[in-house]
């Protein structure tokens, strides 16, 4: 489904970039669907793959910056593991634990401090 969707123009893609957290293990998601598109699952899919190709990579943790508002965005997040949100004004940061031993993972030591 993910190759169908991307063959369609303007649907959506996801991007995995460098890291902004400068840290080890941790993938930043930039997810972009076109407005025509949106509430069909496509980002969902777009997510699970990115999510997917992070572990690949050898990523632990998986993270977003967001409006706080965009609450079904938060929500794929959500679904995608164990996730800690970090708030910031307007905005939310949130960390999915792609790994059960991630630091990101909610209730880690390491996730109390960061």
């Amino acid at each position: 489904m993910l190759d169908r969707a991307r063959r369609r123009r303007g649907t959506g893609r996801p991007r995995l970039r460098r890291p902004v957290s400068r840290q080890e293990g941790v993938v930043d998601l930039g997810l972009q669907v076109a407005d025509a598109r949106q509430r069909q699952g496509i980002g969902t899919i777009l997510a699970r793959h990115a999510a997917d190709a992070a572990r690949s990579r050898g990523a632990h943790t998986l993270t977003a910056y967001t409006q706080a508002s965009h609450t079904a965005v938060i929500r794929i997040l959500d679904r995608l593991g164990p996730a800690r949100h970090v708030r910031d004004g307007p905005y939310v940061e949130v960390h999915v634990a792609l790994d059960p031993n991630s630091p990101d993972r909610p209730g880690s030591p390491q996730a109390a401090t960061g």
